[in-house]
């Protein structure tokens, strides 16, 4: 913990601002696809572990991937009063587990986003500065915008080509479609508790019981994140790294269950987001990748975003 006190901007136009932050009336969509474990250790080797030191290891424990889209009806922060915006988060996670050396019993199962997406700059600002999430700006588009065929979409800036001549597009990076109707009705699940049981069945059935218990004993959605500032005065180098646990608490569960119908996710294919490498290890198909989609379900809930923690850090000396 610094002893340097944050210079508020409040009043002064800010747009990071102090944490907890609070969300209320969210619509959450969750598509779960097939992934490559292998790839996704490649990627925390890339983007997670190299922050860690000795202190902790990330290792991919499922072949899964699970995105995300949540339309807000109210975002806002607990500790500084400015007032409340509605706000849309797109994102791709996958389970990690933890593991620190020397320690065998602190295990848990975490999520990682190498991808997140935002359509409203305070969420965005806040997000990169206090906990590290590497967000971006885009449109995002739910269900309730495509009235009679749901579609779940993302649109921000890619590259297709990462050459000094090409001009970055902003366009659908990519998409979720229902392509079959299911002839049965949805389910509902009754509670917090019951909806918790049947994710982790959904999205993570293929890990081991006593991993499980790991999550069912979190009283929060445990994730973990990168959190770095690249130095002024040395591009290649970080002013500050580290990896923050930023906890979600959910804090009113108003309803939710499985979808049955039948979707397909399409990517479109551009250098500047190998989202298909990353997650499968293997080259992306010529203009878009269509996958199935193994699992998908909604909730509706209320939740925050809690104060997070360093649990590596590095020592940077300029």
């Amino acid at each position: 913990m610094s002893d340097t006190p944050y210079i508020s901007w409040l009043c002064h136009g800010a747009v990071s601002l102090a944490p907890p932050a609070v969300f209320t009336g969210a619509k959450a969509n969750l598509f779960a696809i097939d992934a490559s474990t292998a790839a996704i250790q490649s990627l925390a080797d890339a983007l997670l572990n190299p922050a860690a030191g000795t202190v902790v290891h990330y290792e991919a424990v499922a072949p899964v991937a699970i995105f995300t889209f949540m339309d807000i009806a109210k975002c806002t922060s607990a500790t500084d009063v400015v007032g409340w915006l509605p706000g849309r988060e797109c994102a791709i996670w996958v389970p990690l587990i933890e593991i620190h050396p020397g320690f065998p019993f602190r295990k848990r199962v975490v999520f990682w986003a190498p991808y997140i997406f935002i359509d409203y700059t305070i969420g965005m600002v806040t997000g990169r500065e206090v906990w590290g999430w590497p967000k971006v700006a885009s449109r995002i588009v739910v269900a309730s915008d495509t009235p009679g065929k749901p579609v779940f979409s993302c649109t921000t800036t890619f590259f297709r080509t990462m050459k000094s001549d090409t001009q970055g597009e902003h366009a659908e990076l990519y998409r979720i479609a229902q392509v079959e109707v299911a002839t049965e009705s949805f389910p509902q699940w009754l509670d917090g508790e019951n909806a918790t049981q049947a994710l982790i069945g959904g999205l993570l059935d293929r890990l081991s019981a006593d991993v499980l218990g790991t999550l069912g004993r979190c009283p929060q959605i445990p994730s973990v994140v990168l959190k770095q500032f690249r130095a002024a005065d040395a591009p290649q180098s970080a002013c500050f790294q580290a990896i923050v646990d930023s906890p979600v608490e959910v804090t009113a569960f108003n309803g939710g269950g499985p979808l049955l119908d039948k979707f397909t996710l399409d990517i479109t294919t551009c250098e500047s987001h190998g989202i298909v490498s990353d997650l499968l290890g293997r080259p992306p198909d010529r203009c878009s990748t269509t996958l199935p989609v193994r699992f998908a379900a909604w909730l509706a809930l209320d939740f925050r975003a809690l104060l997070g923690n360093n649990i590596a850090s590095a020592r940077l000396e300029f």
